[in-house]
């Protein structure tokens, strides 16, 4: 080995539930941050079924076998036509993906700019070919699967984050979803969502 060859660097490895959790976080972003494309609904109906134990668990793997079957019936063309129905539209969308819509705001409590001066304290912005704010609920999955994954930060602190800003908004969005008329797969996305996030709280507040 040269002299001048650069130091090995270790990379801690993750446990497998907090991997998981991080993988399920980056599948939610990915989910609603674009309409799944062909691959990835292959992917999704080709996944493996949960091992469930406890109750909560056993409602994830229910809403997670859905979605699979969801995904196995459903073809790429007709996810982007419903996530354009649901979530663009033509002027006001259906159902909103942003955090504002949902959390209260007053003149002394901005939760934009609470998330804005959260993720530029932990080095974290919104990259320049992104046009979304960074209330997006895509982002906020993104940053609960960096805060596992890429920071390993404390469950407190990702508790904090968790409470703060996705918690609040994302269980009304899939309830929102739930009820629209015009959601088909993106219902059973949403069933799982909420099963997940349910199970995160849950285990927050232990």
């Amino acid at each position: 080995m040269s002299s001048d060859a650069a130091p090995l660097r270790f990379v801690p490895t993750l446990p497998e539930e907090e991997a998981a959790r991080a993988q399920l976080y980056g599948l939610l972003a990915r989910l609603f941050y674009s309409p799944p494309d062909a691959a990835l609904l292959a992917a999704l109906a080709n996944a493996d079924d949960v091992r469930a134990g406890q109750e909560s668990a056993q409602a994830f793997a229910l809403a997670w076998r859905d979605l699979r079957a969801a995904a196995a019936a459903a073809d790429a063309d007709a996810a982007t036509e419903e996530y354009e129905t649901l979530f663009v539209g033509t002027g006001r969308a259906p159902v909103s993906l942003y955090a504002g819509a949902y959390l209260i705001k007053t003149a002394a409590d901005n939760p934009l700019v609470d998330l804005r001066d959260y993720l530029a304290a932990r080095g974290l912005a919104r990259r320049p070919s992104v046009h979304e704010p960074e209330d997006h609920i895509a982002a906020l999955f993104e940053v609960m699967r960096h805060l596992i994954a890429a920071q390993h930060a404390p469950i407190a602190e990702q508790n904090a984050f968790f409470m703060r800003f996705l918690w609040p908004c994302a269980i009304p969005l899939c309830e929102s979803i739930e009820r629209s008329m015009q959601a088909q797969l993106y219902k059973q996305i949403a069933m799982f969502a909420r099963s997940f996030l349910e199970i995160e709280f849950e285990a927050f507040r232990i």
